[in-house]
C-alpha cells in the first residue's frame, strides 16, 4: 500500500473541511426554506359564514399554522417580531369568504389616544389579479398590485379614545371652533360635526386615520391596495366586515370579504396566494415594522389544488428533514465521505496504470 505524501493529505483534509463548512452553512438556508414551506388554508363551504370570532362553528374549519418572520428586509426593519406564527381558519358561502386569524399576544394594545402607544393589528393580502404572474409578497410591485384587508384594533375598540379618557382628571382648557364650553375637552367628532373641521387638518384632508366618522363608516377592517412599498391607498369601495376578540393572551380576529373582487372571483376548486402580517403594539411595531409571511395557498373546497396562476397542482417544498440531516451527524458524515473520495482520487492520479 502506498503512503500519500504530505501535500496530498493536506489537500484531502482541506477538501473535507470545506465540505463540512458548506454543510453547516447550508443549515440556516434550509431552515429558512422550512419556515417558508407552503401551507394550504383550506376554506370549507357553509350556508353562511360566521362573523363572530368566538362562534363555536369555527371549530369545524381545518386550522392552518402559518409561520411568520420579522420584517428585516427594508427600513424600518426589526430583528425580532412579537408574533411568531398565526393559525388561520377559513369558510365561504355563496357571497363571502371569512377567515379567522389567531395568534398569541400577552398584551391587548388598542389605544392610540396617548403618546408612544401603538395598536395591535393584522392584515391579509392577495394578488389583485391572481390570473397574472404572482406579484412580490412584499406588497406587490409596480404594474402588479395586491389587495389588502387590514384589521386595526383601535378602529374597533378605541375609535374615540383620547387624552381625556387616558387622564380623566386633567383640566380642559378652551378649544376655540370646537363648539364646546371652556373647561371641557372636545372630542374629534365635535370639530367635524359642530365645529370647524379644518382645525383637524388630517381629517379635513380626507385622511381616514384621523377621521372617526370615516372609521365608523368603514368598520375595523379597511380595504387598501398597493403596488410596492409606500404605495398604499384606500379603495373607494369598502366591502369588508370584521371583529376581534382578545382573551387568555390570544387574539382571535375575523375578516370577511366578498368573493367577487375588482378583477377576479374566488372560485371553488381554485387556489389563490395569500400572505399575512401582524403588528404587536406593545413592542412598538407599526408601519413596516411587523411580522409577515410569504405567499401561502387559500383553497376553496376539497377539490384538487389548482393554481389560478399556473393551472398546475402545487406541491409544498420542505427542507426540514434535509436541514436536520446536514446540520447534525449527517453533515459530519458527508464531510468524512468527501474526504475519502478525495483521497481515492489523489491515489488514482498517482498510481500508474497496470
Amino acid at each position: 500500500m502506498k503512503i500519500l505524501d504530505q501535500g496530498t493529505s493536506r489537500r484531502s483534509i482541506l477538501a473535507g473541511g470545506v465540505i463540512a463548512v458548506l454543510a453547516l452553512m447550508a443549515r440556516p438556508i434550509l431552515k429558512t426554506t422550512e419556515a417558508q414551506t407552503v401551507a394550504t388554508i383550506q376554506a370549507v363551504p357553509v350556508a353562511q359564514v360566521p362573523t363572530d370570532p368566538e362562534d363555536a362553528f369555527w371549530s369545524k374549519a381545518q386550522p392552518a399554522r402559518i409561520p411568520l418572520l420579522p420584517q428585516s428586509i427594508v427600513l424600518p426593519r426589526i430583528e425580532d417580531a412579537g408574533a411568531k406564527s398565526v393559525t388561520v381558519r377559513a369558510m365561504y358561502d355563496d357571497e363571502r369568504i371569512a377567515l379567522r386569524v389567531d395568534w398569541e399576544d400577552p398584551e391587548r394594545d388598542v389605544d392610540l389616544g396617548t403618546l408612544l402607544q401603538y395598536r395591535d393589528a393584522v392584515a391579509i393580502q392577495f394578488p389583485e389579479n391572481p390570473s397574472q404572474i404572482t406579484p412580490s409578497f412584499m406588497m406587490g410591485q409596480q404594474g402588479s398590485g395586491v389587495t389588502i384587508y387590514h384589521w386595526k384594533s383601535d378602529w374597533q375598540f378605541s375609535r374615540l379614545h383620547d387624552v381625556d379618557e387616558a387622564y380623566p382628571n386633567m383640566y380642559g382648557d378652551w378649544y376655540p371652533f370646537s363648539e364646546v364650553e371652556a373647561g371641557e375637552m372636545p372630542e374629534s367628532t365635535d370639530y367635524i360635526t359642530a365645529g370647524r373641521k379644518e382645525f383637524l387638518t388630517a381629517a379635513a384632508a380626507g385622511n381616514a386615520i384621523a377621521d372617526p366618522e370615516v372609521q365608523e363608516k368603514t368598520g375595523p377592517v379597511q380595504k387598501v391596495r398597493a403596488e410596492g412599498f409606500g404605495s398604499i391607498e384606500p379603495e373607494e369601495v369598502q366591502d369588508a366586515a370584521g371583529k376581534g376578540a382578545w382573551g387568555e393572551g390570544r387574539w382571535r380576529i375575523v375578516i370577511s370579504l366578498p368573493r367577487i373582487q375588482s378583477k377576479f372571483r374566488f372560485e371553488e376548486k381554485a387556489t389563490v396566494p395569500m400572505a399575512l402580517a401582524v403588528w404587536d403594539g406593545s413592542r412598538d411595531e407599526r408601519n413596516g415594522q411587523k411580522a409577515f409571511s410569504n405567499w401561502h395557498d387559500l383553497r376553496l373546497g376539497t377539490a384538487p389544488e389548482i393554481s389560478l396562476t399556473t393551472g398546475l397542482r402545487k406541491v409544498p417544498i420542505s427542507g426540514g428533514a434535509l436541514a436536520g440531516f446536514l446540520g447534525g451527524i449527517g453533515g459530519l458524515a458527508l464531510a468524512a465521505i468527501a474526504a475519502v473520495i478525495g483521497l481515492r482520487m489523489q491515489r488514482s492520479r498517482r498510481e500508474p496504470p497496470e
